[in-house]
């Protein structure tokens, strides 16, 4: 009987990084807890948003400084590209108010920008 509490008590740990589900077992609803969620969500959106801005300005700089060409330049094109895709998806997912399709694009568009951010270091 004991077993229970103690696993309720390992899970609700490993999820505590969770709004979501901190917020339900603190007793709110999954109601409660969705406009928390999307708000989260957008809000990852819009420091995305500034990543890709800062990662724009950065790649032109490093093309205009001629410190990335060729190959190295083609491939940080694509990676701004892919960004920008990813981004225009969870853009589409806040006008439909899909909080876990934000957070997923934003995590596709963050992965570019860090990998372009690290090209362009190179």
């Amino acid at each position: 009987m004991k077993l229970l509490p103690l696993m309720a008590a390992v899970s609700a740990f490993a999820l505590c990084g969770c709004s979501t589900f901190s917020s339900l077992f603190a007793g709110e609803s999954i109601a409660q807890a969705a406009p928390v969620t999307m708000a989260n969500a957008e809000k990852a959106l819009t420091v995305a948003h500034l990543a890709y801005q800062a990662a724009g300005v950065a790649l032109e700089q490093a093309a205009q400084s001629g410190a990335l060409t060729g190959a190295n330049a083609a491939k940080a094109e694509a990676l701004y590209d892919k960004a920008g895709a990813a981004l225009d998806i969870a853009d589409q997912a806040d006008e439909a108010a899909n909080a876990q399709g934000i957070l997923a694009a934003v995590a596709d568009a963050q992965a570019a920008i860090a990998s372009l951010n690290t090209l362009i270091k190179q």
